[in-house]
């Protein structure tokens, strides 16, 4: 065990964590524009269908373990809370994204908190004897704390600094980023714990990463600092004024609340809204005035008469969060359903984005993968405001 209080330290040898941060907001400026994706048909399978499809996909009940990176200190900071996730950001951390999943039983990690380092520090071990001798030291065991377990095939690796009082371990399912750190003159420390299968990382149920108002930020600029010189001229809907919603604005907070009501991550909305339609700018089967911001009903068979018509912007935003709902969960909707496929859907097959490859768009490949990079890219140009 290489952790200790006040230990002394010269500078330390850390990533260029601030460097990296502008390079993923280079890539964000850069990124290719997204395009409403294909028709789907993955919503008029059979409930048998959509079981065996379940089973083939190999989802594993998992939670979201949050990464963030402390600047000042050095240290990375791991939680599955919401709450602290949200904290952190607004005290100034930058949010790095889901690190892995863990599973919802396993063996459990401990959590300590070192409060006598400028700064303070945390450290995460399954080793009950170090956790103990921790405590002896006079470190503080955070029982109470969001926790997590160790399960499945995905290995994450420990590696230690020497030079460091903060930040002294960093833990990542990343073998790429282990070597980059043991070049750096980390030690290397094996094996952590394990987490399950990363393919299923993004849920869609819980808390949104954005606010409304940082979601339409993110929509003006993207559509007048990206689309635009690359020649796509996309502007909001002048026809959504008198469909209850006149700017993006209000836009966004009207998918908030719809959101926010059945317990589906706003942000997954707002982007899976803005790849479906690119952006508002439609060009598609489906148009504007219908108010259907994820294609529902244009299915492969009949795009254009297949696809839904609603009245104005609420009730389609309300229809896009029951569909997301009824993939990614079993519990009752809130409002009165105005999803007309809903029931088309077998309950809970699809609990994150990645789950919907191949059921809401087909084929689907990286489909929703493509939406969770859209989400990290709005969450790291709202922290670099």
């Amino acid at each position: 065990m290489r952790t200790s209080l006040g230990m002394a330290s010269t500078a330390a040898s850390r990533p260029r964590r601030l460097a990296a941060l502008a390079c993923a907001l280079l890539v964000a400026l850069t990124v290719a524009v997204s395009l409403p994706s294909p028709a789907r048909a993955e919503d008029v399978a059979t409930g048998d269908e959509q079981s065996e499809q379940a089973e083939q996909s190999g989802l594993v009940s998992s939670v979201s373990m949050y990464r963030l990176y402390n600047r000042w200190t050095g240290e990375h900071f791991y939680t599955s809370s919401t709450t602290e996730r949200q904290a952190c950001v607004d005290a100034g951390w930058t949010y790095e994204g889901v690190g892995w999943q863990a599973p919802e039983e396993g063996d459990p990690v401990y959590r300590l908190y070192n409060s006598y380092v400028e700064g303070g520090d945390h450290h995460y071990t399954m080793d009950a004897a170090e956790r103990d001798a921790l405590i002896k030291e006079g470190w503080t065991y955070e029982s109470d704390a969001a926790t997590w377990y160790s399960g499945g095939d995905v290995p994450l690796y420990r590696q230690y600094n020497p030079y460091a009082t903060t930040g002294t371990h960093n833990y990542t399912a990343s073998e790429d980023e282990n070597d980059a750190l043991l070049k750096e003159g980390w030690k290397e420390e094996g094996i952590a714990w394990y987490a399950v299968d990363e393919g299923s990382s993004t849920p869609i149920m819980g808390e949104s990463l954005l606010t409304a108002e940082q979601m339409a930020d993110y929509y003006v600029y993207y559509t007048e600092q990206v689309l635009a010189p690359a020649g796509k001229d996309v502007s909001y809907p002048e026809v959504y004024a008198e469909k209850g919603a006149a700017t993006i604005y209000d836009f966004c907070e009207i998918l908030v609340e719809e959101a926010e009501t059945e317990g589906v991550r706003a942000d997954v909305v707002f982007m899976q809204a803005m790849k479906e339609t690119g952006w508002l700018g439609y060009g598609g089967a489906v148009q504007a005035e219908w108010c259907n911001f994820a294609g529902l009903g244009a299915v492969n068979s009949n795009p254009v008469d297949g696809a839904n018509r609603f009245p104005d912007v609420r009730t389609g935003l309300r229809a896009q969060v029951q569909h997301l709902k009824a993939y990614a969960s079993t519990e009752p909707l809130v409002n009165e359903c105005v999803d007309l496929r809903f029931d088309l859907v077998k309950r809970g097959v699809a609990p994150t984005l990645e789950g919907l490859d191949g059921r809401w768009a087909v084929p689907g490949n990286g489909y929703g993968a493509s939406i969770s990079r859209m989400i990290d890219d709005a969450v790291l140009y709202s922290q670099s405001k």
